[in-house]
């Protein structure tokens, strides 16, 4: 008992704390940081995992006033079509819930079944926090839908990828991350699960340490093989969304949050920057994104033994051949 109460408060102050620094340094230092003015895209395709509200409604919106076409995987499409009617046939919504692997392979499907390069894969969709559970296959909720689902989607999209960045100009693989990966730190790969010890914020930066040491190994991968695809992780920043909503008390705290973090509309800048920013074309190996500009993750994402270590603990999962990914 103890020791769950000694765990359960370092995490509960380690993510105050965190969340306090990169609130301040946001006001402070980042706020002047923009979307760049960008061109228009001529029709490039767009796939983003969880668009139909927060920060990725914002940054499809956006993606479509830029002349892109979006594809938007999400558990309720036809909701989601009525979000985004006035954007006509520009965005298609197609069922995914990443909870399940079934539907992250029958949503890869219908992306495939178009016969069309993806120019930019972005993985947005994610839940933060709430009680632990376990999907039909055994895979904790928090993990499978911020990093085992988007593996998989990953894996069974690169083809199209690569064929994107035939063209001349990279396409580009987007993991939208988080600032919380640094409680991630203690990642222990064997016990992803984590059916040893459950805390929510531990759970939560595991997951987005994964999304990053993915991205670092597979950008490693894909030079090997000469496809020319980017690699981009990022922490879109501290911003007020219904991710919140498993934080105890933040309906007591909701207007002076709503009035120090950033907007969805903010957020979906970081989206759309990562996804179409030409200046980040001429970066080798992968990148890890803070507010849009290039910054340095924790020492354990930058590891290429653990990176190796968890790509071949994740391929086993997943029933993937490691050497076979996106193959």
């Amino acid at each position: 008992m103890i020791r769950f109460l000694g765990s359960w408060l370092w995490y509960k102050l380690s993510l105050n704390l965190m969340g306090a620094w990169y609130l301040i340094r946001e006001q402070v230092w980042d706020r002047h940081h923009r979307l760049p003015a960008l061109v228009e895209q001529g029709g490039k395709l767009v796939v983003v995992t969880g668009g139909g509200r927060g920060i990725g409604e914002k940054a499809v919106r956006k993606l479509v006033a830029l002349g892109c076409r979006v594809i938007v995987g999400v558990r309720s499409p036809d909701a989601v079509r009525k979000v985004f009617e006035d954007c006509g046939d520009a965005v298609q919504a197609f069922p995914l819930d990443l909870l399940s692997m079934e539907s992250v392979q029958s949503f890869a499907k219908q992306v495939l079944q178009l016969g069309k390069p993806v120019d930019v894969l972005i993985n947005n969709a994610g839940i933060m926090f709430g009680p632990r559970k376990e999907t039909s296959e055994g895979f904790e909720h928090q993990l499978c839908t911020n990093y085992l689902g988007h593996f998989l989607l990953s894996h069974l999209l690169l083809p199209v990828l690569i064929k994107a960045g035939e063209g001349g100009k990279p396409a580009r693989l987007v993991n939208v991350s988080s600032c919380a990966h640094l409680l991630g730190s203690w990642l222990d790969i064997s016990d992803l699960q984590l059916r040893r010890s459950y805390q929510p914020e531990q759970a939560y930066g595991n997951s987005k340490a994964a999304q990053i040491m993915f991205g670092e190994h597979l950008a490693r991968e894909i030079e090997a093989r000469g496809a020319n695809v980017k690699i981009i992780s990022l922490h879109p920043g501290v911003i007020y969304t219904d991710l919140y909503s498993n934080v105890p008390g933040i309906k007591f705290v909701s207007a002076i949050a709503r009035l120090i973090m950033k907007t969805p509309d903010q957020g979906g800048d970081t989206l759309v920057a990562a996804a179409l920013n030409p200046t980040l074309e001429d970066t080798k190996g992968a990148l890890y994104l803070i507010n849009s500009c290039p910054a340095v993750s924790s020492a354990l994402t930058r590891d290429e033994g653990a990176q190796a270590a968890l790509w071949e603990a994740t391929c086993r999962l997943l029933d993937i051949v490691p050497d076979q990914f996106g193959v």
